[in-house]
């Protein structure tokens, strides 16, 4: 408890107590009490949002550890809490990255209350659910921005429909790569183990593995036109920096996973993109950046054409 007065440590555990005896009220009143002093720490919002479930304030819950979720999916103190509260608010998706982060001895019985929850879901919603795999599964005809609000509708899905629709969207033709790329970042982190077919940046279809992917951080190419831009902004300009990161994060949501392939000169990468993004121009020197230039292009020509530019 480092960085807490003993006077609010006798609060909390006073809170602590209150979760055990069911006065979830008097642990609501004491954790807002002390998240006004502590906002971040985690203890404090796993008992506020632990009371609202317990009051079946489902979506209050869910809301105070919105922000923290990457712990409550993979701390293991955190897990039973956060698993709680994402399948009472039907967003299977994070109970399943949950799952993917269980210990051996929990995993059998966390599945099985996730495949109950899926299947009463199935049971209670069967219209709804038709209707968000269609448009999950369909996404490529729908307008940059439902696009986006439907990659974060889709949590909702069960893995089932999920990985149905997923199957569909991947090797549409017309599809947008930027949810293409979202929605294989999520089978990844629900650690989906079959192969899909994935009609890509180039025109091509090509069989993924998805166990086979990796995080972006990963990925040395990109990696090392992140540490390029860094090396020449970061002291020297970070407003700069900051510009150019982000066009290097949408570049990155146009080439997933084939960033070796693409960014064979990172060096030239780097400094082809300071250049464009501050009105400047590139010229290749050899076949190999050709290639790289024209890969720039084609994601600058997909962004004009969803209308981002």
């Amino acid at each position: 408890m480092a960085g807490i007065t003993k006077n609010d440590q006798v609060i909390l555990l006073s809170a602590h107590e209150d979760l055990q005896d069911g006065r979830f009220n008097q642990v609501v009143n004491k954790s807002e009490h002390l998240l006004e002093k502590y906002p971040k720490m985690l203890e404090i919002n796993d008992l506020y949002a632990s009371a609202l479930y317990n009051l079946k304030k489902f979506s209050e819950a869910y809301k105070v550890i919105q922000e923290f979720q990457n712990d409550f999916i993979t701390n293991p103190q955190y897990q039973s809490d956060g698993l709680k509260i994402f399948l009472a608010n039907d967003l299977f998706m994070a109970a399943r990255e949950v799952l993917a982060h269980t210990s051996a001895d929990k995993h059998q019985q966390r599945q099985a209350v996730i495949l109950q929850n899926e299947d009463a879901y199935r049971q209670q919603h069967s219209n709804d659910l038709s209707k968000q795999t269609r448009r999950l599964a369909h996404l490529g005809s729908l307008p940059v921005y439902e696009q986006v609000h439907e990659i974060t509708v889709s949590q909702k899905l069960p893995l089932k429909e999920y990985v149905l629709a997923a199957k569909t969207l991947l090797n549409d033709p017309f599809g947008w790569q930027v949810s293409k790329t979202q929605v294989l970042l999520q089978l990844m982190k629900v650690k989906f183990s079959e192969n899909i077919q994935l009609y890509w940046l180039d025109g091509k279809s090509h069989t993924i593995s998805i166990d086979e992917l990796k995080p972006l951080d990963e990925y040395q190419s990109f990696v090392a036109v992140l540490k390029k831009v860094t090396e020449q902004f970061e002291s020297e300009d970070p407003i700069k920096l900051d510009l150019v990161e982000k066009e290097l994060f949408t570049q990155s949501n146009y080439i997933f996973p084939y960033f070796d392939e693409v960014i064979t000169i990172p060096k030239f990468w780097a400094e082809t993109v300071i250049a464009q993004s501050f009105g400047g121009t590139a010229s290749a020197d050899s076949p190999e950046e050709e290639r790289m230039l024209a890969w720039i292009k084609l994601i600058h020509d997909q962004e004009i054409k969803i209308g981002l530019i």
